[in-house]
């Protein structure tokens, strides 16, 4: 195993020579005079010692996705994390250098191939987060370190485009969080196994795997994480629905659908895995669903599938409604003066339904009044000597029985 160490005085230069290089030789195999005729460089500018020093090198995900953030644009020199340079890294084909500093990070991080990219670290290293310094003893920390700056891993890029975009060719072998290995041979036992380690863990796969592309309809080798993050950047992954909710009375409401290719595909809504009907621009719909309810708890969908692209199996959006279809109705009345009294409805449900004011004398109604979204609540009224019921009285749709609150108001 051979190891370079760069101090890289003219850091712009030299990673990228060792890159291109890397890309042309088997550096294991260059002579010294080859490398300094090519590189560049001077042979004060090499560390070459007669020992590799590998203490603390262990293969990393979490290295390949900070890679990777730099080469997207994600993580900047000044970003949420911030590594106290030199860095010992380790290439795919045990090459190992040290890079002095974001610039040289960037060169490697630019310049990876699926043949010859950097997959482990040295541990422990320094890294500091809004000016905190950490000192990450191990690949968990160094996952942990990117959770809390935002960094997507591999668990967050893997998630959305399984069963999107590919399945995985069963059986296959996964390290538990102990590293033993299990193997797995079906979906629903990697679900199973995924849910019993943690899905705020790393998924630890022993490659090779085998995925079979649903746009391709082919299987697809792939030998280590870099080239499964390659796999995901081909992907388009299923659209991220959404739909808002708005309440128009008590039991009726009003879904609108709102997600960036609402113009461009056609997805259904769903009521309790029933299909209400298909929506979206393709379909020339509006985008919108509004319906009644009767008392109870509802789960609200959006579904979609694109046969013809990578979200072969679809996605959803959903939520849960509770309809209470019958509410309780209530006012509380405020006397204004000997016989004049102002009733004021109180109940939750007030602005969502229509109701009526209802004044009885002796079981005969003397007077009504509808109270619709307009109003205000209220009712004031004057009364004469004598008995009289004080209703408020509500039918809702949906609801078997008339809503009814009443009080007796005594006039001497």
């Amino acid at each position: 195993m051979n190891r370079i160490n760069f101090k890289f005085r003219n850091i712009f230069m030299i990673p990228t020579a060792l890159i291109k290089e890397l890309k042309v030789w088997s550096l294991l195999l260059l002579s010294l005079s080859m490398l300094l005729t090519q590189s560049c460089v001077s042979e004060d500018e090499l560390d070459l010692p007669t020992e590799v020093d590998t203490t603390g090198i262990s293969e990393s995900v979490a290295i390949v996705s900070v890679l990777r953030a730099i080469e997207h644009g994600s993580l900047r020199e000044e970003g949420c994390v911030q590594f106290l340079y030199p860095l010992k890294l380790q290439f795919n084909n045990n090459l190992s250098i040290t890079v002095s500093d974001f610039i040289g990070l960037s060169e490697v991080a630019i310049n990876s191939t699926i043949d010859q990219h950097i997959n482990a670290i040295q541990f422990p290293f320094i890294a500091t987060k809004g000016g905190v310094i950490k000192n990450i003893e191990n690949e968990q920390e160094f996952i942990n370190l990117l959770d809390e700056c935002e960094i997507l891993t591999l668990r967050d890029e893997f998630d959305p485009f399984f069963t999107q975009c590919f399945d995985l060719i069963y059986p296959i072998t996964m390290l538990d969080i102990d590293s033993n290995q299990v193997v797995i041979d079906s979906q629903s036992a990697y679900f199973s196994f995924e849910l019993e380690q943690g899905f705020d863990k790393q998924p630890k796969f022993s490659y090779p795997i085998e995925l079979l592309d649903y746009a391709s309809n082919t299987n697809i080798s792939v030998e280590t994480p870099f080239e499964l993050f390659e796999i995901f950047d081909t992907c388009e992954k299923c659209p991220q629905l959404f739909f808002r909710i708005d309440t128009v009375q008590v039991n009726r409401f009003l879904f609108v659908a709102d997600f960036e290719q609402i113009n461009d595909i056609a997805y259904d809504w769903y009521i309790n895995d029933d299909k209400i009907e298909t929506d979206g621009g393709a379909a020339q719909g509006d985008n919108r669903l509004i319906e009644t309810f009767a008392s109870g708890e509802y789960e609200i969908c959006i579904k979609t599938s694109l046969p013809e692209g990578d979200c072969f199996s679809g996605t959803e959006y959903c939520q849960i409604i509770s309809v209470d279809a019958c509410p309780f109705v209530s006012y509380v009345t405020e006397e204004i003066n000997s016989n004049t009294f102002e009733f004021i409805a109180n109940f939750e449900a007030k602005d969502l339904i229509d109701f009526t004011w209802a004044i009885y004398s002796n079981d005969v109604l003397i007077f009504s009044e509808l109270e619709d979204s307009g109003g205000d609540n209220k009712l004031q009224y004057q009364f004469s000597a004598g008995t009289y019921e004080v209703c408020l009285e509500a039918e809702i749709e949906e609801c078997p029985q008339v809503l009814r609150f009443c009080t007796e108001v005594l006039i001497e």
